[in-house]
């Protein structure tokens, strides 16, 4: 095996927090009848508006334990003679950092980490090296350069990780923290996914999505939905919400739409008074995870509906499924769509081949635009669709090597920039492999804040398409009594840069400029001295 580098800076929290219930909620139920779908499909919906209760404590830290051990550089993602598999991907549209687990034998399993600044060379910056078998990562992209990740804990343990990687070039601004719930009954901890958003404190990471079970008195569950956020008020605690009406969940993923700030979890469902597994999507504001809008909603459609994937971006939110569409127990790929956030829902079908077995979706969101990938016969599949799910492309295989893709649960990955990763085994043992399928859509970067005379910010669109009418924001946190806030939108071409600007503002003292465009979001801190901005950074 190479030599490895070993990124571990363990801060150790137990932090209890709130939860939901039956006896918490207020139901509202409806039925509506979805157009666009074929064979006259329908759904019934049912509305949960949910009101948590919390419980909190502080956390404690682990110091000294960090240990660095050199690695070769320039490798592939991963190509040891262990087993790599499970793999994540996110990236800020310039630069890709990947997670996979690394499997040694059936009791060592750590969470490794990658790299690239241009999608071709990956460079491991390290793992975390902890007792026991923890599998599959998830890591996405926060703003202004930082990342956050998850993975699933030992299943002796009731952990939920949370990894803080502010450069990643650099494993010594790696961070992890973990609570540990067991104290209140949790248990098995099962798959959990990350979405992030950085609109808010810088300690609100976003929510994480997981399946788990307790054996809190009066709350008990079995594999249900839960979800976990950041303490709003106090950046030493976090919160833990669940729902035990729905018990029998099995897979999970969650985004927010950082355009709303509303986040979309998605669980799958097995319905005992139908006997069919049913999408169920939780919805919860992220400006007031506590106090906001929390909402469960049931996609009961005439069919069985497995291993949810969920984006959203621009009031556009997208699932797709795996589903016995067409016969039952052959598996398709199909979309629920909404347009206005939620409230609506129509189908689509992205693969429906009956003779084959399409399975294990993955599904990131541009707005009116997506791009999904699924896997069949030992390979990955890529579509995408422009006219906000109605309609899909031809499916195009993404890997060179035919069948040898590993047809598993979360075995290929999609991140925004258009960047696939998958679990090969067509070297005889599992690796992880990497290609970039391009984005379908306008995507926005901010390459740089600058002051002087105000600010000015250049982005670039590194996307596929034109970008019409983007939106964007420069806002000034600080004593500014001129253009404190200038907002526009903005045309550009695949490729091209822009500046955008606050024009003259004036102001006095410390100031954090965010710099928002399209949905990528930057920030900077500086001083102002009459109209100047000065030493942003």
């Amino acid at each position: 095996m190479k030599s490895k580098m070993l990124a571990v800076f363990v801060v150790a929290a137990m932090l209890a927090a709130g939860f939901v219930s039956a006896i918490n909620m207020q139901i509202e139920k409806k039925e509506i009848r979805i157009t666009g779908v074929a064979s006259g499909n329908s759904l019934s919906v049912a509305v949960h508006k949910i009101k948590p209760m919390n419980l909190a404590m502080e956390g404690k830290e682990i110091k000294n334990a960090f240990h660095p051990v050199a690695r070769t550089t320039d490798i592939p993602v991963g190509n040891q003679e262990t087993t790599e598999m499970h793999p994540t991907v996110a990236t800020d549209g310039k630069v890709y950092f990947a997670g996979y687990t690394n499997s040694e034998d059936i009791l060592t399993q750590d969470i490794y980490m990658a790299y690239s600044p241009d999608g071709t060379n990956w460079q491991p910056t390290g793992y975390w090296n902890i007792d026991g078998v923890e599998d599959y990562p998830s890591f996405d992209y926060w703003g202004n350069g930082k990342y956050y990740g998850t993975f699933q804990p030992d299943p002796s343990t009731s952990y939920q990780y949370l990894m803080n990687a502010s450069d990643i070039t650099d494993p010594s601004t790696y961070s992890l923290v973990y609570w540990d719930w067991s104290s209140y009954g949790w248990y098995d901890f099962k798959e959990p996914a990350i979405a992030c958003d950085g609109s808010q404190n810088p300690w609100e990471y976003g929510f994480i999505a997981t399946i788990a079970s307790t054996t809190y008195t009066g709350y008990e569950c079995t594999n249900a939905p839960h979800m976990f956020f950041a303490d709003p008020e106090d950046s030493n605690r976090g919160y833990i919400s669940w729902y035990n009406t729905y018990n029998n969940t099995m897979h999970c993923d969650v985004d927010i739409d950082t355009s709303t700030h509303m986040g979309y979890a998605v669980y799958d469902w097995l319905n005992e008074s139908s006997s069919k597994w049913t999408i169920l999507i939780w919805e919860r504001s992220f400006e007031d995870p506590l106090n906001g809008d929390s909402t469960v909603i049931e996609l009961n459609s005439q069919h069985n509906d497995q291993v949810p994937s969920v984006g959203a971006a621009g009031g556009y939110v997208y699932i797709a499924c795996q589903e016995d569409y067409n016969i039952p127990g052959k598996n398709d790929i199909v979309c629920y769509y909404s347009h206005d956030g939620g409230v609506t829902w129509e189908e689509s079908v992205i693969a429906g081949d009956p003779a084959k077995d399409e399975m294990y979706p993955k599904i990131i969101a541009y707005g009116d635009s997506a791009a999904c990938i699924y896997l069949m016969d030992g390979d990955v599949y890529y579509s995408f669709t422009t006219d906000g799910g109605a309609t899909w492309s031809e499916p195009e295989k993404v890997n060179d090597n035919a069948g040898s893709v590993v047809m598993e649960y979360r075995s290929a990955m999609l991140a925004k920039g258009g960047a696939v990763m998958w679990t090969d085994n067509q070297a005889g043992n599992y690796d992880v492999y990497y290609d970039n399928v391009g984005v379908p859509s306008a995507l926005i970067t901010i390459e740089g804040i600058k002051g002087g005379f105000g600010v000015s910010a250049t982005i670039k669109n590194i996307g596929g398409a034109a970008g019409k009418s983007i939106p964007w924001s420069i806002k000034f946190d600080g004593l500014v009594f001129l253009n404190k806030e200038k907002s526009g939108t903005v045309d550009i071409a695949p490729g091209e840069e822009k500046t955008i600007s606050t024009g003259f503002a004036l102001g006095i003292g410390p100031v954090t400029v965010t710099v928002t465009a399209g949905s990528d979001t930057a920030t900077a801190k500086g001083f102002m001295l009459g109209p100047l901005v000065l030493g942003l950074k």
